[in-house]
């Protein structure tokens, strides 16, 4: 099996587990053993319906990604103000049910300067929108319908970077590169896709090696997919988390590093492994990396991305996604897929 379906039928599965508390955590400093000031009270915020991708904006509004329930045309892009309040911003993405049986559409999104770029994985689409002038609470939802998107899924599958495996498309979660130019990790295609800023062509830009199969007796096929979930950049290279597919064994997912500013396709190398079902990666003020894991066969945690073995804090139900805070100092925000939440972190 390849397809992030398979993700989020184990996602469904974990679904009705407890919720998570918010929680402070050191972060400038990883270490062992870590120390954890969990905190009292609510989760950030609730009821989201499937979510996958959070970003911020420079007045500290949270925008989230909601793949729906997979019945209707209900996906959307739901903004969070500081103060907590949840309002719709962008309605009527398709939303549809997986072969496993579980909701699946938008993915991740990400903010810069005054655009949402918004990926549904579904569709193969990425989304452009300008938001410079909605005022959550006060502003209409913007219709889905109404946008353009521009066709990632047709060039990935023509491109085939994954042959000899079916052409898939899944166009997952992205950042910004040199150039402005926008890197969009595929996680049907396993592959870093690469928009040029100036006119917007496409190219593939590396391609995640598949893995071997660790399961003895053997569980699945003899080579497993990378599945890459997160990317980052850091002013010189990239750093790609990977699920690793089917049967998602523990230990065995890995952290990519890949060039900036090598020649296409770049080759990817092994950045650190040791992990299991990686969902996202951020780096620190400090320049730290940490990460999130899902949790197939273990718990889910935020953990180092330097070291493995290192958990920052644990368990954390499903979380699929990370944020620093654009307006608060050491704050970070956890998306929880199962329980459908964000909890609030602050690094002391």
């Amino acid at each position: 099996m390849k397809r992030l379906q398979d993700f989020t039928f184990y996602v469904m599965m974990l679904g009705s587990l407890m919720l998570v508390n918010g929680c402070v955590l050191q972060d400038h400093k990883i270490q062992t053993p870590m120390r954890l000031s969990p905190s009292q009270g609510p989760p950030f915020a609730s009821g989201l319906k499937a979510p996958i991708g959070i970003t911020d904006d420079p007045k500290g509004n949270i925008w989230v990604t909601e793949a729906g329930t997979g019945t209707s045309n209900n996906g959307q892009v739901t903004v969070i103000t500081p103060s907590g309040m949840a309002y719709p911003a962008i309605t009527g993405f398709a939303s549809s049910i997986s072969p496993e049986n579980s909701p699946e559409g938008l993915t991740h999104l990400l903010y810069m300067n005054g655009q949402l770029y918004i990926l549904h994985g579904v569709e193969g689409k990425l989304y452009v929108v300008d938001i410079t002038s909605f005022n959550p609470g006060t502003s209409a939802p913007i219709v889905a319908s109404s946008l353009t998107g521009m066709d990632i899924g047709t060039f990935v599958k023509n491109a085939h970077p994954n042959a000899p495996d079916d052409k898939l498309s899944n166009p997952y979660n992205l950042t910004f590169g040199p150039n402005g130019d926008l890197f969009i990790v595929d996680a049907g295609a396993n592959a870093i896709v690469r928009r040029d800023k100036t006119n917007g062509a496409l190219s593939i830009y590396a391609v995640l090696p598949d893995v071997a199969n660790p399961t003895s007796p053997m569980v699945g096929p003899p080579t497993l997919d990378a599945v890459p979930t997160g990317i980052a950049y850091d002013g010189s290279d990239f750093l790609v988390t990977t699920l690793t597919g089917f049967p998602f064994p523990t230990g065995h997912a890995h952290i990519y590093k890949v060039s900036g500013s090598g020649s296409a396709p770049s080759t990817p190398t092994l950045y650190r492994s040791g992990f299991s079902a990686l969902t996202d990666l951020v780096f620190s003020p400090g320049g730290q990396l940490l990460v999130t894991e899902f949790g197939f066969g273990s718990a889910g945690r935020i953990a180092s991305g330097e070291d493995a073995a290192v958990a920052l804090y644990a368990p954390a139900i499903t979380p699929v996604d990370i944020l620093l805070s654009k307006t608060s100092p050491d704050t970070y925000y956890v998306l929880h897929y199962g329980p459908g939440l964000i909890t609030k972190f602050t690094a002391q």
